[in-house]
């Protein structure tokens, strides 16, 4: 039986890219709907996605946080990067939406680099790789929404 993650675990490649894809939804629907909407419920939208952002966030750091307690012994440098996220995603929340998007627009691609230096499966790698671009251009998409100053 081939490990939990590698390119031979279809069932967990598969679960792994429909929950990805599907978390990546709320992005793309609140950033789109900041372009229609009114003022009042653009602003709501506005801060839903900054949320789920910032929930996003930690959830990645969390990653290395569980890849830490794996292995054994526990690389204390990797219990530090997996709560970073966590700290600039609620950091995102305490900004003015401008700088919140930006902030999380950086700490997404900065998230990817750091995963790409994980012993993971390449099919993994191209699923973050790919929602990490539908994230940001989500975030940067809704940046630039009339709704979004």
């Amino acid at each position: 039986m081939a490990p939990a993650g590698s390119e031979h675990d279809q069932p967990t490649r598969r679960a792994a890219s429909l929950l990805g894809l599907a978390g990546a939804l709320p992005f793309v629907a609140l950033a789109l709907a900041l372009w229609w909407l009114s003022e009042a419920r653009g602003q709501w939208a506005l801060q839903a996605l900054i949320a789920y952002g910032a929930v996003i966030l930690s959830f990645l750091g969390g990653i290395h946080w569980g890849l830490a307690l794996r292995d054994a012994p526990a690389n204390g440098r990797a219990f530090v990067i997996s709560v970073i996220p966590s700290l600039l995603a609620w950091t995102a929340l305490l900004l003015p939406h401008t700088f919140a998007l930006s902030l999380l627009v950086v700490c997404f691609v900065g998230q990817l680099a750091l995963d790409m230096r994980l012993h993971v499966a390449r099919w993994f790698r191209l699923l973050r790789i790919a929602l990490t671009v539908v994230v940001c251009t989500s975030l940067l998409l809704a940046s630039m929404a009339p709704t979004a100053s």
